[in-house]
């Protein structure tokens, strides 16, 4: 019999199970199966010491220790949670591919590794923690609180694993977004094309609100992540991220149109949003327009107002782009003044390349209604 016990704060059920080594890997293998399986997911560490208790860990669990419980995520349909939370249902009933290995990673390394040294550990069984919700948001709010405090888990660390069920919620937002993962090309072929690492980032951007989120500095890190679980922990923040990187695509497509600018920094209009400067200014400037300047948050009717008044701008300025003939559009988007106002000399090229995005964003979003080029833009900074 299951062990369910429900998170009223977060909307989740948290169900507790004994499985076999076998059926657990063949709960995760297939999760993983369009990255090759979960040892790519996070590498083994490789410092000395890590290696050292890695080996004894191996040694362990093919003498039959006990691990503590792998913990896994999951994303259901509002029935199914209701039927689960009854027991009318089984977790087995619901696995399917919207799950994330939220804790246990390195420990599955060294279950597989005793697995490749022959251990008959096949039939042992281990514990697996369920986390269950039919809510996007509410399942990533408990992922970021779960870990909060981990040492060897950093921001980025905590969305590479939750990524693949927003990778999931904006693939069905957005049809036309080629979402490529760790693994595969980074080159940028088309406007549609877009790397995992690069929405991460532009995920943190939005939600806390700011252009320059250095994953590097654990003081950054440690404000990044309250404003993250804020801002998670309200039902709408990913819906409000979906659309705005909706519209952000819809307007490279048709930056994109244009072709062989000429010298500088962008050459063509794909070049543009592969900058990640240029996305990061586009949904920080979003994020402020939607929710307000931090500390002069809007309330819940504020955000619905400047959100369907993004837009409605955004939309009627795409609009206005797809109107426009190639040549129209190359003299409409000021490259040439674009790359000469990126090509001054600065020793923070991406701190200052991030401000000027935001900026320009800014004012495409104030006054896209009555711009007659992009002129406003770039002279924004």
């Amino acid at each position: 019999m299951s062990n369910i016990l429900e998170d009223k704060k977060s909307n989740c059920l948290s169900i507790l199970e004994n499985l076999k080594v076998k059926q657990y890997l063949d709960i995760i293998n297939a999760a993983y199966s369009k990255k090759g399986g979960i040892n790519g997911q996070r590498m083994p560490l490789k410092t000395k010491t890590a290696q050292t208790i890695r080996s004894r860990m191996v040694e362990d669990i093919s003498l039959g220790a006990i691990l503590p419980p792998m913990v896994v995520g999951l994303i259901v349909e509002p029935e199914e949670y209701r039927k689960l939370s009854d027991k009318k249902l089984s977790i087995f009933d619901v696995i399917g591919e919207n799950i994330s290995l939220i804790d246990g990673m390195q420990r599955t390394t060294a279950i597989k590794e005793a697995l490749e040294k022959k251990a008959t550990i096949i039939d042992n069984e281990l514990r697996v923690e369920f986390w269950v919700s039919d809510s996007m948001n509410s399942l990533i709010y408990r992922m970021l609180v779960l870990n909060t405090g981990q040492v060897p888990w950093d921001i980025k660390r905590q969305l590479d694993t939750i990524y693949e069920p927003i990778a999931q919620k904006l693939k069905n937002d957005i049809p036309t977004l080629d979402l490529r993962v760790l693994d595969e090309p980074k080159k940028r072929t088309s406007s549609s094309q877009y790397q995992s690492s690069k929405l991460i980032e532009y995920y943190l951007c939005f939600t806390t609100r700011k252009v320059d989120v250095d994953l590097k500095d654990k003081v950054s890190e440690d404000f990044a992540r309250l404003d993250t679980i804020s801002a998670a922990s309200e039902n709408d923040s990913l819906n409000n991220f979906s659309l705005v990187i909706k519209r952000m695509l819809e307007l490279d497509d048709q930056i994109s149109r244009v072709k062989d600018i000429g010298t500088g920094r962008f050459k063509s209009g794909k070049d543009l949003f592969t900058s990640i400067p240029v996305g990061a200014g586009f949904v920080s400037a979003a994020a402020e327009y939607i929710y307000g300047v931090k500390g002069l948050d809007c309330d819940h009717a504020g955000v619905l107002v400047n959100l369907k008044d993004f837009d409605e701008r955004l939309c009627k300025f795409i609009v206005k782009l797809a109107s426009m003939s190639d040549e129209e559009l190359i003299e409409f988007l000021e490259f040439d003044l674009l790359n000469e106002k990126l090509s001054v000399k600065s020793a923070k090229i991406g701190t200052f390349e991030r401000e000027f995005f935001y900026k320009a964003f800014e004012a495409l979003f104030k006054f896209s209604d009555k711009m007659p080029n992009f002129q406003v833009c770039w002279l924004a900074k």
